[in-house]
């Protein structure tokens, strides 16, 4: 189905029964692309049904069949998944899309396909009724509760993009490649992580400034060069705060950060 047909669905139909977090973000999903759309729930896919088909009916959006869809690192696509896949990239650009699969879709997806406890599959799957009821209420409950999550993500997304943006402009204009200093807190995890930066410095929102260490890569924790291992135990008097892993430190003032990580930057990898 093309985005521009989804659209313009007046029914979208997936199974009935007991719900899942795939069948109702898949739901919340078309829902956010469509919001006039009317999702209906039965055991089987009406010979005449016109609309989308999602969850059931071995037909595109379902992933019930022998034919699975993988993706590169082996997590198999569920129904949201397929449908995240085909059209977010379209909607929301290449970051977006890949951010919401690596920290929502996968998770759900895997779950869905091998019953792999999941904390958010476990929260959507509290919704089911207890009693004999056909669920179609607390379906439509999770699935509002479902589409905030996803609204708020794609925002977050969105805004994460643009500010990686800034921060590139940022570290090209720096004078100090290794230590960055940035007016406010912007998302830097994308971007710095492939430059020279070791450190960030911006205003906590506690009052006062920290420092962050950069990360080998936006997929690791593992620090280029963590802040030394002996500010956990004894805290030098320029600093307030160190955390115990060594990725954040706190001070009163953007040149006791700066002093803090000229420090670090020149302490040996054996006296951290």
């Amino acid at each position: 189905m093309r985005l521009e047909n989804l659209k313009k669905c007046k029914y979208g139909l997936t199974h009935a029964g007991t719900f899942h977090a795939d069948d109702v973000f898949a739901a919340a999903f078309i829902k956010i692309i469509n919001p006039d759309i009317k999702i209906l729930r039965k055991s089987e896919v009406p010979s005449d049904f016109k609309g989308i088909v999602f969850d059931i009916g071995d037909g595109e959006f379902d992933h019930h069949g022998s034919d699975k869809m993988v993706r590169n690192n082996g997590i198999p696509y569920a129904s949201f998944g397929k449908l995240w896949r085909a059209f977010a990239k379209k909607l929301y650009g290449e970051y977006v899309y890949k951010k919401i699969d690596k920290k929502l879709i996968e998770h759900l997806d895997l779950s869905d396909n091998t019953g792999i406890d999941d904390s958010l599959c476990t929260a959507i799957a509290a919704f089911n009724p207890n009693d004999d009821g056909n669920g179609d209420k607390e379906f439509n409950e999770a699935l509002v509760f479902a589409k905030e999550i996803l609204e708020r993500m794609i925002e977050n997304e969105q805004k994460n993009y643009e500010e990686e943006i800034m921060v590139k402009e940022i570290y090209d204009k720096s004078l100090n490649k290794e230590i960055i200093v940035l007016d406010k807190y912007l998302h830097f995890k994308d971007t710095l992580p492939g430059t020279k930066a070791k450190y960030v410095i911006y205003p906590s929102k506690r009052g006062g400034y920290l420092a962050q260490g950069v990360t080998v890569s936006s997929d690791t924790i593992e620090l280029k060069k963590p802040f030394p291992e002996k500010w956990i135990h004894v805290l030098p008097s320029y600093l307030t705060f160190c955390h115990s892993s060594r990725f954040l430190i706190g001070g009163r003032s953007i040149d006791d950060l700066k002093m803090a990580c000229e420090y670090a930057l020149k302490e040996d990898n054996d006296d951290r």
